[in-house]
Parts: structure tokens; C-alpha cells; sequence
């Protein structure tokens, strides 16, 4: 048995023989490397990974050249375009050989890929002695476990399968681990995702243990152990406190060790899908970036990893972004030593108490079965928590999630492993945007119950909308989490086109989000009937809002352009307006005057207020308010919006070292596409 506490997507198996042919006339899509870190040459390796494809790229499926020669290839179909050309699926590839500190190119494209020999059925498995057992130690003293091999007994013919074809089979098995006597733990779900090789001499087992239910377990303590063939021991931890609603996983191998090669996506093609930015990979990133983690940190499970513990902290983080830090600049470098750093940061997405999943039906508990259902104990409809069963000791790190500072941490580590794990916590994620809001009934903001609205700071609904659209398009095809989370995105964007573009329009500007000086917490203000209008929340909200239309949804380019009114704006109306105070840390807008609302619709009149704020000064930092803005018009850039390229030209004009700054806080190194 070998354990790998970082995902390696990558195992030895044995080659089946078959063969590949390409239709005529279709080129390639993405261009990949398999890297061999080790001193060895590797042979007969099976690779898995997630694929994303751009629209009409993948009709009939999908063929491979492995330096430049046919390769067996097993195509996974997880979710199509309208058109029914392939989204995203989960590739497979045999290997014959890749050189000892070497690598081979890998070319995707379009074709019919042919073969013979027989899938892997789970009696294949179970000939074999194959068994991965989870077993609980309570304080009490009493005892439970879970048995992958029993579970997939249990399943019998109808077990789910995550993935199924001559080279690879992965079935899903959960259950409660139970006592000696079949008595199963009330709070407590294990899960196995099992994949199982050709020849079944290599089992990856991924193992994740919840207390998610809806049934509202609190903490629960016990010592747990991890076994394998013949028993021998994987993982084990004296002392486990599980909070509530949070989750923990293991990922290691039955069998012959893996080998140590890994995939190098393709950066450009993955960014032309539109699934994530299209980073600046020109750019020459600090050596300090590629060789560390970003920060230490206990990976261990249940633990916070790279993240912040208490969410809610205020001030500039790696996390925080359309993407981590970490992500980006691995995308952007495809550095070995920051793939486990992006790959364990999604495992450890589980350790927050945000996970919820309903009994009766093991999926989400969605805000359509329960609309008044509120995450916050001052709820109408609440988590009705049990006691503990052992209490959290006071000196337990306690992690606190928040909707305004939410990373994404699922997401992109799902586009590069295919992983069902990592499916899921993005959806988990995504839905936690929509539990965590104020349902209502009662003066606005609110989620207006299932109708699902971002109703949070104006940073929360940015990142809110990125984790429910980023769920959404990667749901397969038939998972009802699909419908689910790209429902409540139209939902956003359609209340933002009736409030700002009316009948009666907003206002001209572009202004959204008004709050009074008190609730800016402007102390002494010259004016205390002002309203203040905070832009980098709103730089914020431009991104993924032009980050949903890259995913497909055209009509969230209507409330992003009357947004980038403001934003544009403000570097475009010299010297009415002077360009230095375009990106402060909040600016005056309008007056309340009694009932009404005035909003200053002349760049002239708002230069004069703001004046009286604060002093205009464009930070030139980097990770300041000024690269926040940058990354708005380079949406605007993208999206054709008038004088956008004048404001970006303006502003970077204005930062005299923007690509060694940006080179230094990656998440934000994004070029315009055109």
C-alpha cells in the first residue's frame, strides 16, 4: 500500500491493446505535457485529468497523439454545450513511456477513438483481496468502522459509477460506519470513490468523511485510523474534533506504487474556453512564488490550510481574487511544487462549516425545498443543532467562513483532476452563497427566498455569483444541481437589468450600492446627507459578472456595462474629473435629501465633492485599489465597452511597475483576450 496525501492523478496499469483513428480534417485542441519527476523511466502509465473544451471544438469525441503517435484514450463525457459539442470531460490516456526526468507532448482533438477488450466490472475488483477500512475510536471508548469492499458489495450491479471504459472504472459507494453489531452512526457518512485501474493491480481510493447532514450534528470527537491491504496502516489521528457541517478527505493507493507523472495543462486553450481568465503567462513570476507554499500552514485534515481562519479578516490576501494566488500562478507557470498547494487547498475546502446535505435525498439541501431556510441561527427556518457529543476544546482552531471574503477553491482544481470530490465542494460552495443570504420577507436586500438573489456586500455578490455560475457550468449533464444553480444566476442578472436599466433607469452613471455616510462609516463628513459608492466592490462584481458571460450567460453583459459607465468614466473625463481619484477606497456619488435620492450625473460636480473626502491619489502598489480597477477594464476591454481601452491605457500609464507588481500578486495578472 502507498499513500499519497497529495493527489497524483496518475497510476501504472496495465495496456490494453487498441487503436485510435481522427477524422479527417480536424485539428487539434490542446496541447498537453506529461512531466516524469522522477529518475526513472516510467512505462505502461494510465494519466487522468478534467479537460474543458471550447464550443464546437469535441462532436464526435475525443483522440490522442502521444509524441506524436496514436494513444489509447477513454473520454468520460461529464457536460455538453447546447449545440451537444463536449464541455468537459474526463480524459484517460496509456502511456507506453515517459524519459526519467523527461516528458512527452500529449495532442487533444476531435475524432472517433476505437478499441476492443472488456470494461472493469466490480466483480473484477472483488476477486482480488482489495479492501481500504475507516475505523472510528469515540471517547467513550465504543468503536465503528466503514469497509470500501463492503460498501461495493452492498452496491451490487447497480453501484454509481463516476467513471467506466477499458482503461479506468470508478464507482461511488457512502454509507455510516456501524459497530460491531450493524448499528450504523447517526451523524457520520464515509465516502469511497473508488477507481480501479485495467488489471486491477492499482486502486485509488478517495476517501472523505462528512458530518453534513441536515439532521444538524455538532461536533464530534474521536481517534481515527486508515487501513489497507492486509491491514497495514495509512493514516491515523489521536485526536479528531468534526465540526459541524464540515468535511475531510484521503486519497491513497491499493496495489503497485504510482508513478510520479503529472499533467501540464495547456493554459491558452484552457483560458479560450472561457473557463478561467486569460492570464498573463509572459510574465516572469518571483522565484518565491514557485518554490513555497504561500504561507505555512497545517494541511492536515479539518485544518485551514493557506487560508485565513477567521474569513471575515479584513485586508488584502492570496485567497482573495477571481482565483487564489496560488491557482493563478500555477496556471500561469504549471509549477510542480504549487500543484499540491492548489490540489490540497480544495481538499481542505471541506473543513469549513458550510457543507450541507440533505438526508432524504444526499444531495444539496437547496434553497427550492426550503425557502425560508436560513444559515444564520436568527433564521425563521435554522440549523436546529444538537448538542455535542464531545465539546470543541478552547483551544481548537475555529474556522469561520464568511460570503464577502469567500475564495473559490474547488473549482479550478475539479477543471484539472475531473475529481467527483472536488464537484462536489464546489457545488457545496455554491450553495453556501445562497444559504448564508437573508431570505426575507422584509425591506431589501434579501434573497427573496427561492428566487435565490446575492443580497450581501457588494463584494460578496460578486464572489457569491462566481461560486453558484462556476458550479453550474460544470455540473454534468443531468445532475439536477445543474438547473439548480444556473436558475438562480439568471435570476441575479435579470433583477440587476430591471433595477439599473429600469423603467426609471437607476442613473446614468453606473452607480449601484449606495449607502449613507453612516453606513460608510465616514466620520466628520462635510456633507453627512452624502452617498457613497464604494468602486473597488463594484471592480469586483464587473469581473464576474463578464466572467459569467465567458461561461455562456449573454445577457450578464447588461448589468457589466452599467457598471463600467462608472468605471470608465472616471478615467475618461479629464480634466472635469481628475484620474488620480478613480480608484479610492470609496467616493461620494449623490445626496439623500429627505425621501429622495440626488445622484451627481456631471464628472465636474463629482470631482468637486470628492475633493472635500480626500485627496486624489492613484495608489500605484501592487495589489492596491488601482490593479482591482485595472482587472474591471480589462473586462470592459473584452467585452467592446466604449473608451475602455483609453481608461486601461490611462491607468496603466499610471502605474510605472504594473507587470513586476502583477507578476508578484498573480491573481490579478490578467490581459485583455484581445
Amino acid at each position: 500500500m502507498h499513500v499519497k496525501n497529495t493527489i497524483i492523478n496518475v497510476v501504472a496499469a496495465v495496456v490494453l491493446a487498441a487503436f485510435v483513428s481522427r477524422s479527417a480534417g480536424d485539428a487539434k485542441t490542446a496541447t498537453l505535457v506529461a512531466r516524469n519527476g522522477s529518475g526513472h523511466v516510467a512505462r505502461n502509465i494510465p494519466l487522468t485529468f478534467g479537460q474543458v473544451f471550447s464550443k464546437g471544438d469535441i462532436r464526435d469525441g475525443v483522440v490522442a497523439r502521444v509524441g506524436g503517435k496514436p494513444a489509447q484514450i477513454q473520454t468520460d463525457i461529464k457536460r455538453r454545450y447546447e449545440d451537444g459539442s463536449v464541455r468537459f470531460a474526463v480524459v484517460s490516456l496509456a502511456l507506453e513511456e515517459v524519459p526519467a526526468n523527461g516528458q512527452v507532448q500529449i495532442e487533444l482533438a476531435n475524432g472517433v477513438a476505437t478499441g476492443g477488450g472488456a470494461a472493469i466490472l466490480p466483480e473484477d475488483l472483488l476477486k482480488t483481496p482489495f479492501d481500504a477500512i475507516i475505523r472510528f475510536t469515540f471517547p467513550e471508548g465504543s468503536q465503528k468502522s466503514a469497509s470500501a469492499r463492503q460498501m461495493l458489495e452492498r452496491a451490487g450491479a447497480g453501484v454509481r459509477q463516476w467513471l467506466g471504459g477499458l482503461l479506468v472504472t470508478e464507482w461511488l459507494v457512502d454509507g455510516p460506519p456501524t459497530d460491531a453489531a450493524g448499528k450504523p452512526d447517526p451523524d457520520l457518512n464515509v465516502q469511497y470513490q473508488i477507481r480501479v485501474y485495467a488489471g486491477c493491480k492499482i486502486v485509488r481510493v478517495s476517501a472523505a468523511v462528512e458530518n453534513c447532514w441536515d439532521t444538524w450534528a455538532g461536533n464530534i470527537g474521536y481517534e481515527v485510523a486508515i487501513t489497507g491491504q492486509d491491514d497495514k496502516p495509512i493514516y491515523q489521528k489521536k485526536e479528531v474534533d468534526h465540526g459541524r457541517l464540515s468535511r475531510w478527505r484521503k486519497v491513497f493507493y491499493w496495489g503497485e506504487a504510482p508513478a510520479d507523472v503529472t499533467i501540464d495543462q495547456d493554459l491558452a486553450y484552457l483560458s479560450a474556453t472561457g473557463a478561467v481568465p486569460n492570464y498573463d503567462s509572459t510574465l516572469q513570476l518571483p522565484k518565491r512564488l514557485l518554490g513555497s507554499e504561500p504561507r505555512s500552514a497545517d494541511t492536515d485534515i479539518l485544518e485551514r490550510g493557506y487560508l485565513a481562519a477567521y474569513m471575515p479578516t479584513t485586508g488584502g490576501r492570496p485567497e482573495i481574487g477571481p482565483y487564489p494566488g496560488w491557482a493563478a500562478a500555477y496556471l500561469m507557470t504549471m509549477s510542480p511544487r504549487l500543484r499540491p498547494v492548489v490540489l490540497s487547498s480544495g481538499d481542505l475546502a471541506g473543513s469549513w462549516p458550510i457543507h450541507v446535505r440533505n438526508s432524504k435525498t444526499k444531495r444539496l439541501l437547496t434553497i427550492d425545498e426550503r425557502p425560508d431556510f436560513w444559515l444564520d441561527e436568527r433564521g425563521k427556518d435554522r440549523p436546529n443543532w444538537q448538542p455535542d457529543r464531545k465539546p470543541r476544546p478552547a483551544s481548537a482552531p475555529r474556522l469561520v467562513s464568511d460570503c464577502a471574503h469567500q475564495p473559490s477553491l474547488a473549482y479550478i482544481p475539479y477543471l484539472l483532476t475531473g475529481d467527483f470530490y472536488y464537484l462536489e465542494e464546489a457545488y457545496f460552495w455554491g450553495n453556501y452563497s445562497l444559504l448564508s443570504q437573508w431570505p426575507g420577507p422584509a425591506k431589501s436586500p434579501t434573497r427573496e427566498r427561492d428566487r435565490g438573489l446575492m443580497a450581501d456586500q457588494i463584494r460578496g455578490n460578486a464572489w457569491g455569483l462566481r461560486n453558484i455560475a462556476d458550479a453550474g457550468s460544470i455540473a454534468p449533464d443531468g445532475d439536477p444541481e445543474g438547473a439548480y444553480f444556473q436558475q438562480k444566476i439568471r435570476n441575479n442578472f435579470q433583477f440587476m437589468i430591471e433595477k439599473m436599466y429600469g423603467p426609471p433607469a437607476l442613473n446614468s452613471m453606473g452607480f449601484w450600492g449606495l449607502r449613507t455616510v453612516e453606513d460608510a462609516r465616514i466620520q466628520n463628513a462635510a456633507n453627512p446627507n452624502w452617498l457613497i459608492y464604494v468602486p473597488w466592490e463594484t471592480d469586483f462584481l464587473i469581473w464576474s459578472l463578464h466572467h459569467l458571460t465567458e461561461l455562456g450567460h449573454a445577457d450578464a453583459a447588461k448589468p457589466r456595462d452599467f457598471l463600467l459607465r462608472a468605471r470608465v468614466g472616471a478615467l475618461t473625463h479629464a480634466p472635469d474629473f481628475d484620474p488620480q481619484g478613480a480608484a479610492p477606497y470609496r467616493m461620494v456619488v449623490g445626496e439623500q435629501l429627505g425621501a429622495g435620492v440626488v445622484i451627481y450625473e456631471d464628472w465636474k460636480k463629482l470631482n468637486e465633492e470628492n475633493a472635500k473626502l480626500g485627496k486624489a491619489e492613484l495608489p500605484a502598489y501592487g495589489g492596491s485599489y488601482s490593479y482591482v480597477l485595472r482587472l474591471a477594464l480589462v473586462c470592459g476591454v473584452d467585452g467592446g465597452f466604449p473608451e475602455a481601452n483609453d481608461a486601461l491605457r490611462t491607468l496603466e500609464s499610471a502605474l510605472p511597475r504594473a507587470r513586476e507588481n502583477l507578476a508578484a500578486e498573480p491573481a490579478w495578472a490578467i490581459a485583455p483576450r484581445k
